[in-house]
């Protein structure tokens, strides 16, 4: 079947994707979990769904860490670092459900045992070092259960990822799958585009008769933004091609656009062609996005508006749910800190090799000598709650008042998209001051995300030291 949508003259769709944010925000039959036809459990307070949050993200982090820790036919640790990493995550899951339990926030005794014994099946799993697809069954399964709790309802913490997806996918006029990408394109009136110059961002007025043509970048698997590439759209009549760089934006979600002059009714061949990320990446991502990508969609000029045929926006796969990067990520930073328009969560492990992003390739960094640690730091839109990309993040670690070092970290691709750097951590650290340069992106629509931000907080434990 072909779908022939227009981007500026949807009122049909506006009202399918109003009742779509009334479903992810939690609306559901009573007595039904989201339809299924399976019984609900009662509703979860504030602080019960806090709880289950905090559950579901460490057991979803066991079952990620765990797939890179332990060959797959189970029996040996391939990466010892990620295998300790899974020890401290199941060991969370489990003291994070008793706290849940005591609070009496794990509904019914006989739901409660069923997500405990669950949760000590998955940290037996680890002990033994089982098939990672035996682990992911297992810790899948009691992440379901615990999700019961929620009544449905999208967990808060995820809420504005969910949202934009939503409203991203609402967007989109034309959507194709090429490998590992998802090329979208969105059109529509021209908008006001604000780009970084000077530190700050300036208005860029449209030309008049201008219409707005934005790209989105995203994993084919997760519907996650892909950041830093650079993308042109090439529109093409008769053998006659205008070539358009498209700016990286941020806005109700991320995107890449321009406004541009159509030219007059009749068939358009638009090209997008894009670089892969030019991030650092941990080993996860080591052979993700590195090579370009180019799709040509079919378009047509109607009235001075584009139109498209094209197939629907395609699910994610079905181990991924939408938000599960940035309940990772606030899971493993545990406590987020205000910073101006930004939270900051920062996060310490044991070292660990990362790849640099060198002349459009990754090249190994590899762990110094002399390292004692890998310092993280999630950084999230406060008014979106999206993970942010492309800024600029220091660290300068304090003894008391004393400044014993800084450091300069990395934006690095992986399970959730931060900012890292593995370092010799100076002795004697008690608080770190968190500095956050403005992203190198502009904004659409309004300005966004302007000004720099600084926050100290205490150094939080070395994560799986214990390990």
């Amino acid at each position: 079947m072909i779908f022939s949508f227009i981007n500026s003259c949807a009122p049909r769709r506006r009202a399918i994707v109003a009742a779509t944010l009334l479903a992810v925000v939690g609306c559901t039959r009573s007595g039904d979990v989201a339809g299924t036809g399976r019984a609900a459990a009662p509703t979860s307070t504030p602080g019960a769904a806090a709880g289950a949050a905090d559950v579901i993200g460490a057991l979803k982090l066991v079952r990620q860490e765990y797939a890179n820790a332990v060959v797959p036919a189970g029996g040996a640790v391939a990466d010892a670092t990620e295998y300790a990493e899974t020890e401290l995550f199941a060991e969370q899951a489990e003291s994070k459900f008793a706290a849940l339990a005591a609070a009496n926030g794990a509904a019914d005794p006989t739901r409660s045992a069923a997500i405990r014994d669950g949760i000590a099946r998955t940290r037996a799993a680890v002990a033994r070092q089982a098939p990672p697809a035996e682990l992911a069954s297992e810790a899948t399964g009691t992440v379901a259960l615990v999700q019961d709790l929620l009544a449905g309802a999208v967990l808060e913490e995820i809420r504005g990822a969910v949202v934009a997806t939503v409203r991203a996918d609402e967007a989109i006029a034309a959507e194709e799958i090429a490998g590992e990408y998802r090329v979208a394109i969105t059109t529509g009136p021209a908008r006001s585009i604000f780009a970084r110059q000077n530190g700050g961002l300036v208005a860029i007025p449209p030309v008049p008769g201008a219409v707005y043509l934005g790209v989105l970048l995203r994993e084919r698997r997760t519907k996650r933004l892909l950041p830093a590439a650079r993308i042109t759209a090439t529109l093409e009549r008769d053998g006659r091609g205008t070539d358009v760089a498209l700016a990286e934006l941020w806005g109700d979600f991320h995107q890449y656009g321009a406004n541009v002059t159509l030219p007059d009714d009749g068939p358009l061949t638009i090209t997008v062609r894009a670089s892969p990320p030019a991030y650092a990446r941990h080993g996860d991502m080591l052979t993700h996005f590195v090579s370009p990508v180019t799709v040509t969609l079919a378009a047509r000029v109607q009235q001075g508006s584009l139109r498209f045929d094209a197939h629907p926006v395609q699910p994610v796969d079905a181990d991924y749910a939408i938000g599960d990067d940035v309940l990772q990520a606030r899971t493993e930073a545990g406590t987020l800190y205000d910073a101006g328009p930004y939270r900051v969560g920062l996060i310490v492990e044991g070292p660990e090799p990362i790849w640099l992003w060198r002349d459009g390739a990754p090249v190994l960094s590899p762990v110094a000598a002399d390292a004692t640690n890998h310092v993280e730091v999630a950084l999230l839109d406060r008014e979106t709650e999206q993970l942010v990309p492309d800024a600029a993040v220091t660290l300068t670690f304090l003894s008391g008042s004393r400044t014993v070092g800084t450091a300069t970290l990395h934006p690095l691709l992986s399970i959730f998209s931060h900012y890292g750097a593995t370092l010799a951590l100076p002795a004697g650290v008690t608080r770190v001051r968190v500095h956050v340069d403005p992203p190198t992106l502009g904004a659409v629509d309004r300005p966004r995300l302007e000004p720099a931000a600084d926050v100290e907080v205490p150094l939080p434990p070395v994560r799986g030291a214990h390990a």
